[in-house]
């Protein structure tokens, strides 16, 4: 008996928990979620073992300029970025990860 209520107890939990998290969907991931990575042309072996990508290593001034006018554009990456103590005139690229946070590339 003590087997059996066990066993309906722990079945509705599991069902109330996998409606909850139905009921939740697809948080956004918070404006606070952005991974910094500092770039220095000069020290590539350092960038190479992070796997940044030569494109990002070495910018071009379309890919800084259009990476200046999104932290200009948002005010939630501005300040988490200054949070951060990164000076935005050194931002050279930004990326969205697979989770929807950002990678911002500094040098």
């Amino acid at each position: 008996m003590n087997k059996a209520f066990a066993l309906a107890v722990l079945m509705s939990a599991a069902t109330m928990g996998t409606a909850y998290a139905r009921d939740m969907g697809m948080t956004a991931k918070p404006a606070g979620d952005v991974a910094i990575v500092y770039t220095d042309p000069a020290a590539d072996n350092n960038a190479r073992q992070l796997d940044v990508p030569d494109s990002i290593i070495h910018p071009s001034p379309a890919m800084v300029q259009q990476a200046q006018n999104e932290v200009k554009t948002d005010p939630a990456l501005r300040a988490d970025l200054l949070n951060h103590n990164v000076e935005l005139n050194n931002v050279v690229a930004i990326d969205t990860a697979a989770d929807g946070s950002r990678i911002v590339y500094v040098r």
